[in-house]
């Protein structure tokens, strides 16, 4: 920002070209009035440049208080170029473009930026489609009054809409918004609705913002906090578009019932994010099988999970991210079975794989890495919280076949595509050094058909590797240009 700040000033327009010359009250000119270069660009060079001074659109899995720059309102872009110069505001002013992207945070009680500079921000965008986000950071009585007016202004500008992301709690119409039969979002794309956990007592509204989705040709990403059993259930008043789906994240699906269902009538559905209650509910009777599918991740209690995964297949399947919710707690078993069945009965071919607190076995965790559908694995993440009473997943018999021998020709070692690796907090346990000995291993391997591991994050605890051999070993590598990441937990 602060180069770009004194690429301005530097560049201020001195001739008759365009941009216009401002005062020279302002700043002393150099004899026999020497022009700067840059004053005598024309315009469509400086709207170019303008246009590449946006920050790029963050993308759907940025959440959506991520969005909004801690930076002074006045200093960000597009505002900025209003305060160089006359000549610079004309210009800004002019280009519709410029001001067709809008994130808006509201905590203490106001509006970032406020209401009045977002209104005017809108008015500036000409026809163009709309990117828009709206984040309130709590349920505050002063914060819940800001964004329902802000969300009023955002809902003048429907038919505009094409990638909206709100994140407010109780949502409710503002004082200059009346419920309305007539909704429709021609151009909407993505959509991503985050509430609090309960339910708004102004269901009005809630009606009104899904409503929408019924004359929404163009919507292919849906993501929404919580849906009422009125909403899930076939006989629902509201008719999302499921069909037309690329992306689905949902939370809070009363059941892998009512999961599957939803599943089943997203036929071009790509990527997937689920969040699943344990209430019963009739399964289906044929698996449901998603062509298209490539990303997954489901968070979903141990009870529910085998139910789920013998009713899927993916066949196009890449990524896989499981949440166990509670393997621990209840001493629940990982349903090996079910899962390496969906695997051979998909035929799929992962290139990541992520398991959180699924209480998997030691050996059954290696069985699954010599599964065809995952030897080929990119990239390995592994999260546990699990206390002393339960064995890391990662053990050393598992880290030995990891290893890349000094001769590489003559044994066999797990997954020779691996990029990254991430183990998370409790999830291993090894000898001093043999971890180190693992990832120093794949880092210089030359052999054909090794991929070198170039990306590691690793916790370590405080009081036992500190001062260890991994811990030494991980920063040298570090310096030799490994991407190393180390983070420290303590029991």
């Amino acid at each position: 920002m602060s180069a770009f700040i004194q690429f301005a000033y530097l560049t201020r327009p001195r001739s008759n070209t365009y941009p216009q010359a401002v005062s020279t009250r302002r700043r002393k000119i150099s004899p026999k009035g020497h022009s700067y270069p840059a004053g005598r660009m024309p315009r469509d060079i400086w709207e170019e440049i303008f246009l590449h001074y946006l920050p790029p659109s963050p993308g759907p899995d940025v959440p959506v208080c991520n969005r909004a720059s801690t930076t002074p309102i006045h200093l960000t872009a597009p505002l900025i170029l209003l305060q160089v110069c006359r000549a610079w505001r004309t210009v800004a002013l002019s280009l519709p473009h410029l001001w067709s992207s809008l994130s808006v945070v509201v905590h203490t009680g106001r509006a970032f930026p406020p209401l009045n500079i977002a209104s005017d921000w809108l008015q500036r965008s000409g026809n163009l489609p709309l990117e828009l986000s709206l984040c309130q950071t709590n349920e505050s009585e002063g914060n819940q009054d800001v964004a329902d007016d802000m969300l009023a202004l955002y809902m003048r500008y429907l038919t505009r809409w094409r990638d909206v992301r709100l994140d407010i709690a109780n949502p409710t119409y503002g004082s200059a918004l009346q419920p309305s039969a007539d909704l429709h979002a021609p151009l909407l794309e993505m959509f991503h609705l985050t509430t609090c956990w309960r339910l708004t007592p102004n269901e009005e509204i809630m009606q009104d913002l899904l409503k929408m989705l019924e004359v929404a040709p163009m919507l292919s990403s849906f993501s929404v906090s919580r849906l009422s059993d009125l909403i899930v259930s076939s006989t629902s008043t509201v008719a999302i578009p499921w069909t037309q789906l690329t992306r689905l994240d949902l939370g809070f699906i009363p059941s892998v019932s009512a999961c599957l269902s939803i599943m089943s009538g997203c036929p071009k559905l790509e990527s997937c994010n689920l969040i699943v209650d344990p209430e019963e509910g009739p399964l289906p009777a044929v698996p449901v099988v998603l062509p298209a599918l490539t990303s997954l991740e489901l968070h979903i209690r141990s009870g529910e999970l085998a139910a789920f995964l013998d009713r899927a297949i993916f066949p196009a399947l890449k990524s896989v991210t499981l949440y166990v919710q509670d393997a621990y707690d209840n001493h629940a078993r990982w349903p090996q079975a079910s899962f390496m069945d969906l695997l051979t009965r998909s035929k799929c071919s992962l290139v990541r794989l992520e398991m959180h607190d699924t209480g998997v076995q030691p050996s059954q965790f290696i069985d699954c890495l010599q599964h065809d559908a995952v030897s080929g694995i990119a990239e390995l993440v592994v999260h546990d919280s699990r206390d002393w009473t339960w064995d890391p997943v990662i053990t050393p018999k598992l880290v030995k076949l990891l290893t890349v021998p000094t001769d590489a020709d003559a044994g066999e070692w797990l997954l020779p595509a691996l990029r990254a690796l991430n183990l998370g907090r409790g999830c291993w346990t090894c000898p001093d050094g043999l971890l180190s000995d693992m990832i120093e291993s794949r880092w210089r391997a030359a052999a054909r058909g090794i991929t070198r591991l170039e990306c590691v994050h690793i916790d370590l605890h405080t009081l036992f590797d500190m001062d260890g051999p991994d811990h030494k070993r991980l920063h040298k590598l570090r310096e030799e240009g490994m991407k190393v990441r180390i983070s420290y937990y303590r029991d």
